[in-house]
């Protein structure tokens, strides 16, 4: 196969990928725990928001406080929990995901995936979820 042949066929794979992750951008949610990413609203909430859906773990923690003590939105004790689970995380490092076969005879396989710098969780956000759920 010449190389130009073999480049057409890459970037015909492409389109379909491109395609896929335009329109899962499409669906992406404008809403992070009810509050919305975009528009009007609070701005100061709405950063904190934009924040925390990225993976802030202070910001979860913040925004966590908020709905446990309603500062700016109701009080919504189970997105508190949520938020400071996902504050009290370890996050980062590598994950592994599973490839499917591709259907031409060749076998599935485990890639490694870099996660980012490891972070641990807060522990402000393990304090107050251990409040929230004793004995758990």
């Amino acid at each position: 196969m010449s190389d130009s042949r073999a480049s057409r066929l890459g970037k015909a794979g492409l389109l379909p990928l491109l395609a896929a992750v335009l329109m899962l951008h499409a669906c992406a949610s404008k809403v992070y725990m009810g509050i919305p990413l975009t528009g009007g609203g609070d701005p100061t909430l709405r950063s904190l928001a934009q924040r925390a859906s990225a993976g802030d773990k202070q910001a979860q923690l913040d925004l966590g406080i908020r709905y446990e003590e309603g500062r700016g939105v109701p009080v919504d004790v189970p997105k508190a929990k949520k938020l400071y689970r996902l504050a009290a995380a370890d996050s980062g490092a590598r994950s592994w995901v599973y490839s499917p076969p591709t259907g031409n005879g060749t076998a599935g396989r485990v890639i490694p995936i870099k996660g980012g710098p490891v972070r641990s969780g807060l522990v402000e956000a393990r304090s107050r979820l251990a409040r929230l759920e004793p004995g758990q």
